[in-house]
């Protein structure tokens, strides 16, 4: 076979190589073919240089051009010079498509080097012939298509690096009959393939970096399949990759002697982690951003390894980190996971350590026992108290500090201001009191001590911190966020001399007098937020055009708004500064000065009228709330009221809600009830809600309770507010507690709901990108409409002026992470974009916690549960076996975009399932909310998902349940049985089917024999359909297996996939 390859290239090769004179050797000719693929040199050094060489001087006919072209530049000839042994064409910013076929045939080529090009080009099976070849780069091009299994035949080969290019496809055979095979560096491609065939295929490969592919498939592998990749292999990358399953075993770890370095982070590798103690050579482990679970094994931090970094961030490990006795450890990262109990009394060595997003509880008393090593310390995110303690060894050498989000409190000790390195501090979100030391500033690039409660003034000021805070030798700070403080007096003019500043945020505090025209010399400032403070006078010329986010709103600033600032939003500049003046301001300041000028005038008469008016109108009101109370004793007392009773949660925006039971509307008088509270969106629109199953029995004590004093009812008045509501299944059965019909449900009441208009929207508005962008104006502007409530807030339908339908979540407050990370957490789910993934297109976040918003598209249409449980006839179109298949994919495959990303949905059920017309193609809503929870709004969440049915039992169990992909499978299976059976689960949790929950009902009846008595009765007719839904039965119990038996989503689709209709 080979033999006759070598004969179709040597066929091949003359025609390709027509039009080059035969006169030159076969490799000139092979080089100046592979040439015309070269379209694009910006050096000039190939182009210029590869030109067909001219013969020598000769008295006879027959002389020939050299048979090597050395002085081509990138190409090396052998000793002899008759054949060319190396080309490397490396960093030259080339362009062009490579025909490989043309080096086909090069006998003696050892080397092909063509990294950091923009080359492009398919990896052809005529490479193959290169058998000489022991060294191949094409890293960092554009190289695409599947790797050619000939790449195999290669048997000299000792380098192959083909990383960061686009090549796909499976990963090929044959690499095992490479035993020269040292260095493969597949990295940053799209392959795929299962990693134990792929890891098997291995023989005495050093270096083996796979990441970024995706690659599949679990880590525990037979012993036999790995002996000879682990007695030779050194290091190994498989991050950011597919992989899930278990990790390798303890006996397959002992195989790996020789192994220095291994990369398994950002994958979905679940299970513990085996014992180390065999790997003596280990130095670095990264397993980060898994599902790993358990105790993380002790050998990892003591002595008997030379392991110098250590990566288990984002899993799921818990116990204690009591000490670090290793000497060798550097870096330690054990962030976002579930560990507990104090701060370790020793660090070994540690230079970096990263114990934040736990649960550690303790004080900071521990830091003195740390050792000098340490130059960067993170212990945000935890449940850490005490203050900060004065002896701190570690300070001469610490670089970054950051404590955020703990319960610390105290002021600021004043060694932090002596450490000579400290560049980055981060100690928002805590409790410390106090001034602001202005020596922490000395050598500090990023300063972070927003959402505090310090005092005094800004910590520049003064003449003594500022002589030394403007000496060039100190002027490094680039970060500065005071905001969300107590700090008052003004703003200094030596402001100006920070040259560095990109951000500045001194924003809700209670600084004064007037802005500084030094702040318009910050000329690398991209960041500043004075708002929420008491500036007054004019503001200061900015001519910064780097200058991207502007805020100085609610202040006392007047006069005009400086050319450069008036391209901001009025956002930027109001609600406050009532006499500042913008272009389209110019008619509202001149009023506001006439009113400022007759000020005097118009107290005087308002206090007559008052005065006058003071006893007539306090006699119309008793008038008025006693004809009222005789009303609705009068109305109440007839038990004709039958609208729905108001629901216990404080409303954000203001509603004049008329109630009027549509069955008795020409007999029946609305009841007026309006409440208010801060607004947060505008509504001027009049929406009927649809009808539903929901009865009230309670409403009427109700009213006449709070009729009988007010019709205008207070916040707190409102929390109180008695309400009985009994819900009924597709079945007939009462459902006492059924939160997702809340959700659902909520706007299908008897009622027409009147919405007047609120206050203008208070908060700064962040998108995700630019697709669709409006202001907080327009957003106030636009017409609302309640759609439901749940455990992470109300939710509303808003229309923009531009016709474009919004979904607008009010978050619970008390229940939100702190602002920092609310924020990162929101842009990382504001990145999905899937076309069956609802999109979040940005937030609100406003100065209390009234104004947190999600801003998403609105799904039109109909959720699952309505279709599932609607029990008005003909309401919906019946759903068939083959749509709920269909939903069933649809569904699975939005989880698997989730879960690829490393996101669960977190409150996945048939409410959070919109099916949109015609096809009913399912649609997810309200995924990953959960991220943007505090401890206490996931706890809420998961109480109503385990009374919903649909919590996984480890949840259950667990001392702090957090939503995690096996648990999304969980409540998948539950799902997937709903739509077999067209039972709620809680249906079978009001007891009234002689269950605990459905999952345990079809259980029962599946050990019994009696599956097909499940099914739902409309849709379980003929065979096939049986069939189908038999298949579908055992995909769900499947999914509630033990979460160690639980199928990840790419099996789930898989097996739903292979269901045939």
């Amino acid at each position: 076979m080979y033999l006759r390859l070598l004969l179709f290239y040597s066929l091949l090769l003359p025609s390709a190589l027509g039009h080059i004179p035969s006169s030159f050797s076969h490799d000139v000719r092979c080089l100046l073919e592979f040439k015309k693929g070269i379209v694009s040199d910006p050096s000039g050094l190939v182009l210029s240089s590869w030109t067909p060489p001219r013969p020598p001087e000769s008295n006879y006919s027959g002389a020939s051009a050299p048979a090597c072209p050395s002085s081509w530049h990138g190409v090396s000839c052998d000793a002899s010079g008759t054949a060319v042994t190396a080309v490397s064409l490396d960093d030259l910013g080339l362009g062009g498509e490579i025909k490989f076929a043309a080096l086909a045939g090069m006998r003696l080529l050892g080397d092909l080097s063509l990294s950091g090009n923009f080359l492009t080009g398919r990896l052809v099976p005529a490479l193959g012939s290169l058998s000489s070849l022991q060294r191949l780069d094409l890293s960092g091009n554009l190289f695409y298509g599947p790797i050619s299994g000939r790449i195999a035949e290669l048997w000299n080969l000792q380098h192959l690096n083909l990383s960061c290019n686009a090549f796909s496809g499976v990963f090929p055979t044959g690499f095992q009959n490479l035993p020269g095979l040292k260095e493969l560096d597949l990295r940053s491609n799209g392959l795929s393939g299962h990693i134990g065939s792929v890891l098997s295929e291995m023989r005495n490969v050093e270096y083996l970096d796979l990441s970024g592919n995706e690659f599949y498939g679990g880590l525990l592998m037979e012993s036999g399949n790995l002996s000879s990749l682990a007695n030779a292999v050194k290091y190994a990358n498989l991050s950011s990759n597919k992989l899930n399953g278990s990790f390798f075993s303890s006996d397959s770890l002992r195989l790996f002697r020789n192994l220095e370095v291994l990369d398994v982070g950002n994958n979905q590798l679940s299970g513990e982690l085996p014992s180390f103690d065999s790997l003596r050579n280990l130095k670095t482990l990264r397993a980060g951003r898994n599902q790993l679970s358990g105790l993380i094994p002790e050998e990892l931090f003591g002595s008997t390894m030379p392991l110098t970094e250590l990566d288990l961030s984002g899993n799921r490990f818990t116990g204690y980190v009591r000490t670090i006795n290793s000497t060798t450890l550097k870096v330690l990262n054990l962030s976002l996971n579930a560990l507990s109990g104090p701060l370790p009394s020793n660090l070994g060595s540690c230079v970096s350590v990263d114990l934040s997003k736990n649960i550690l509880s303790s004080d900071l008393s521990v830091m003195q026992h740390w050792g000098e090593s340490l130059e960067i310390v993170d212990l945000s995110s935890n449940a850490l108290s005490g203050s900060i303690p004065n002896d701190i060894p570690l300070c001469r050498s610490l670089i970054s500090i950051k404590i955020s989000n703990n319960s610390l409190a105290g002021s600021l000790p004043s060694v932090l201001g002596s450490c000579p390195k400290l560049s980055d501090v981060d100690l928002s979100l805590n409790k410390f009191t106090g001034p602001i030391l202005p020596s922490l500033f000395m050598s500090s690039t990023s300063m972070n001590l927003s959402v505090d409660q310090f005092t005094g003034p800004f910590p520049l000021q003064g003449p003594h911190s500022i002589e030394s805070l403007v000496l060039p030798s100190y002027n490094h700070l680039e970060s500065l966020d005071l905001s969300d403080n107590q700090l008052s007096g003004s703003l200094p003019p030596e402001i100006g001399s920070l040259q560095r500043l990109k951000l500045l945020d001194l924003g809700r505090n209670a600084l004064s007098g007037e802005l500084p025209s030094e702040i318009g010399e910050l000329d690398g400032l991209e960041f500043l937020d004075l708002s929420v403070n008491h500036f007054k006078g004019r503001i200061p010329e900015m001519p910064q055009r780097s200058l991207e986010v502007f805020n100085i709103s609610y202040n006392d600033l007047s006069g005009p708004v400086p050319q450069n600032l008036q391209r901001f939003p009025r956002s930027s500049f109001h609600p406050g500064n009532a006499f500042l003046i913008l272009p389209d301001d110019t008619d509202a300041l001149e009023d506001n000065t006439r009113s400022a000028q007759h000020s005097r005038f118009r107290t005087s008469i308002w206090a007559a009228i008052i005065v006058c008016s003071f006893g007539a109108v306090m006699l119309i009101v008793v008038v008025l709330l006693a004809a009222q109370k005789m009303w609705f004793k009068e109305y109440c007392g007839k038990n004709e009221f039958k609208g729905p009773a108001i629901i216990r949660d404080a409303n954000p925006l203001r509603f004049d809600l008329h109630y009027t039971h549509n069955s008795e509307a020409k007999d029946s008088l609305p009841v007026p009830i309006s409440f208010s509270c801060k607004h947060l969106l505008a509504s001027s629109s009049r929406s009927t809600s649809r009808q539903g199953d929901l009865v009230t029995n309670t409403a009427e004590c109700s009213y006449s309770k709070y009729g009988s004093d007010s019709a205008f009812l207070e916040l707190g008045e409102l929390k109180n507010f008695p309400s009985t509501i009994e819900y009924k299944s597709s079945l007939g059965l009462p459902l006492p507690s059924a939160p997702h019909y809340i959700d659902s449900h909520l706007t299908e009441q008897p009622a027409v709901w009147h919405v007047g208009s609120p206050d203008r929207l208070v908060g700064e508005l962040f998108f995700f990108d630019d697709s669709l962008v409006f202001t907080a104006d327009e957003l106030s502007r636009a017409p609302a409409e309640i759609l439901g409530r749940g455990s992470f807030g109300t939710k509303y339908k808003a229309i923009l002026d531009c016709g474009h339908v919004l979904t607008i979540r009010l978050l619970h407050s008390g229940l939100l992470k702190q602002q920092k990370e609310f924020a990162r957490e929101a842009k990382r789910i504001g990145t999905i974009g899937h076309p069956n993934i609802i999109s979040v297109r940005g937030y609100c976040w406003g100065p209390t916690e009234q104004g947190r918003l999600i801003i998403a598209d609105y799904a039109n249409g109909y959720s699952l549960a309505d279709y599932l449980y609607e029990s008005t006839p003909g309401r919906y179109s019946q759903v068939s076996v083959s749509q709920r298949l269909k939903i069933a994919i649809d569904v699975a495959q939005c989880l698997y975009y989730l879960h690829d990303r490393g996101l669960p949905h977190g409150n996945l059920k048939p409410s959070n399932i919109v099916l949109k017309q015609p096809d009913l193609t399912a649609q997810l809503t309200d995924f990953s909310l959960h991220c943007l929870m505090a401890r206490r709004g996931t706890a809420q969440q998961m109480l109503n998902s385990r009374a919903l049915g649909y919590q996984a039992p480890e949840l259950t169990t667990a001392s702090n349940p957090c939503p995690s992909l096996k648990a999304d499978i969980y409540a998948f299976g539950v799902i997937l049985m709903e739509l077999l059976t067209r039972r709620s689960a809680s249906d079978i949790i009001s007891g009234r089917v002689g269950a605990v929950d459905l999952t345990d009902w079809i259980q029962q009846y599946v050990r019994q024999g009696r599956a097909g008595e499940c099914f739902d009765k409309d849709i379980a007719d003929g065979e096939a359909a049986t069939k189908v839904m038999e298949e579908l039965l055992a995909v769900s119990l499947r999914c509630i297996l033990p979460v160690k038996e639980r199928p990840n989503i790419k099996t789930v689709i898989e097996d739903l996939q292979s269901i045939a209709i």
